[in-house]
């Protein structure tokens, strides 16, 4: 049995692996307010850098298992990489949503979608009319 080039598939996987992370981060953590790098929050689409995280550990050991070097899923980007368990947990369940929408779409560019989706989800700015509860002027106090 011919043994597959595992660098041309390490490759592939490290693309589709930051495509997946990147779409998640775009879709969660930039509306969330989650992202604290600016070029991210104004382009509205995650681009800032992948870093090894301490959450991959389970997906590293897991390739290294199989003959693989890990390094393909060892990187988050830099606003969920060293996030509390809790919110990996949250951004997990997401990205295991986008990996059904990849299977089920894969012609699909899927950090475009994500970002067109987030952009749908932005919540609408608030009028300068005022909250009988909350005035925004002093007029509207003495009233």
């Amino acid at each position: 049995m011919d043994n597959p080039d595992f660098s041309d598939y390490e490759k592939r996987r490290a693309e589709q692996h930051e495509e997946l992370c990147r779409a998640a981060s775009s879709l969660m953590c930039i509306n969330d307010g989650l992202c604290h790098l600016r070029s991210c929050r104004r382009r509205r689409v995650c681009s800032g850098p992948m870093q090894p995280s301490p959450h991959q550990a389970w997906a590293v050991r897991a390739q290294r298992e199989i003959g693989l070097s890990g390094k393909a899923c060892a990187e988050l980007p830099l606003c969920i990489a060293n996030q509390k368990p809790w919110v990996f947990e949250i951004y997990k369940k997401v990205m295991d949503g986008l990996r059904r929408v990849r299977q089920n779409n894969p012609e699909l560019d899927l950090v475009s979608a994500c970002v067109e989706n987030a952009s749908r989800r932005r919540l609408p700015k608030k009028l300068l009319t005022s909250d009988p509860s909350h005035p925004t002027s002093s007029a509207e106090t003495k009233g």
